[in-house]
């Protein structure tokens, strides 16, 4: 004789509750990257400028202002607003010229939540 198998009679799957979890934390998830992603992608683009004109050797000859404007020209292009050209410094020492982009940005996350990104690059 052959035997008859009975399902399992337990569910599989998600339930409300844990469907409810999950969307919570897939949207805070999504939330927090849309709002921090942004700052690290304007950074990069400011530091790949900065560096691209150590490289090139016109930061030898150009002053700190000079090299805040040509920044500031690539960032109006670009569309980056909300970046302040004071926290880029230049500095000779030996010959060689150094810019160092050191500044901090709060991000208002949901309340009194923020989140501090600190940036401190030294590009030679």
């Amino acid at each position: 004789m052959s035997k008859i198998l009975i399902p399992n009679s337990q569910q599989r799957g998600f339930s409300k509750l844990g469907l409810l979890c999950m969307l919570v934390v897939l949207v805070s998830g999504l939330t927090f990257g849309l709002k921090v992603l942004p700052v690290y992608i304007d950074h990069n683009f400011v530091r790949g400028v900065a560096e691209t004109i150590v490289e090139s050797g016109r930061a030898s000859s150009m002053t700190q202002a000079e090299i805040r404007e040509e920044i500031a020209g690539s960032m109006r292009v670009n569309n980056i607003r909300d970046f302040d050209l004071d926290s880029i410094t230049s500095s000779r020492a030996g010959g060689a010229t150094a810019i160092t982009i050191n500044y901090e940005r709060r991000i208002p996350i949901a309340g009194n939540i923020d989140i501090i990104l600190s940036f401190d690059d030294q590009i030679q």
